[in-house]
């Protein structure tokens, strides 16, 4: 082999080499930008994630407040029945009873999740325990909307209200003082301007002799009873929810920049 071949067969080894080093460069560099975006979408995913997280946090707080409330309702009553050994429907009372046939929904803040499940942009989470974590806290989330909606419409609207609305008024007195519970305020006034004291007087006294009666007072008793149940099995369900959002926003600040 002449020194020309040498030569040439050497210049175009090094011609390739430059092009293929070249090339190895671009796709690397390539790469590194692409990496540096999806950390910046990453970035802002997971800051998204946290400020649904911290409003449904603020909501759980509202529902506590709300469960709580309806609980406290439900053992004043059960503590009336056991000192009168019947139930005296005072204007109190019967506010109470009236207030424990509402219910609230459980609604998920899980926009950013949806979004980022819909789009496939949730493999942009390169943590799979944070991931996991995630996905598993929104399943939750699901099933807790999905049961508090079947206690809802099985345990308040077809258990308990029926029996309240055969036998508790839903008409409110202002006890002579032109005052009342707040919930109620706008619909006492409302029924104060339709009717008079005595009108209202005579729907009590009906009232109380139906709930006198003794199969009354037994149905009565055991819908107040699972009212009580549901309460306190949904504040507990939203405290431990609370739990886990507040340790998930935690973990999720971790991979936060």
């Amino acid at each position: 082999m002449n020194k020309k071949l040498k030569k040439y067969i050497l210049k175009c080894t090094l011609e390739f080499l430059v092009i293929v080093l070249g090339i190895s460069i671009s796709f690397a560099l390539n790469k590194s930008q692409n990496d540096s975006k999806d950390e910046v979408k990453e970035n802002i995913a997971l800051i998204n994630l946290m400020l649904d997280l911290e409003e449904q946090l603020a909501a759980l707080d509202h529902y506590i407040i709300e469960e709580t409330e309806f609980y406290n309702d439900g053992i004043y009553i059960s503590k009336s029945y056991k000192v009168n050994k019947s139930f005296i429907l005072n204007d109190s009372i019967i506010y109470k009873l009236n207030n424990l046939s509402i219910r609230r929904t459980f609604n998920p803040i899980n926009t950013t999740f949806k979004e980022l499940v819909s789009t496939g942009n949730i493999d942009l989470l390169r943590n799979k325990k944070l991931k996991r974590n995630i996905t598993k806290l929104y399943n939750e989330l699901d099933r807790v909307s999905l049961v508090t909606l079947n206690n809802n419409t099985n345990l308040i609207d077809r258990l308990y209200n029926p029996i309240l609305v055969k036998n508790i008024p839903y008409v409110f007195r202002f006890n002579g003082k032109k005052t009342a519970i707040t919930h109620f305020k706008p619909f006492i006034r409302m029924q104060n301007k339709v009717f008079d004291l005595e009108s209202l007087n005579k729907i009590y006294k009906t009232s109380q002799s139906n709930i006198d009666n003794p199969e009354n007072t037994l149905n009565l008793f055991n819908v107040l009873q699972f009212r009580i149940q549901l309460a306190s099995g949904q504040k507990e369900t939203y405290i431990r929810l609370s739990q886990k959002i507040s340790e998930l926003i935690n973990e999720i600040s971790l991979y936060t920049s």
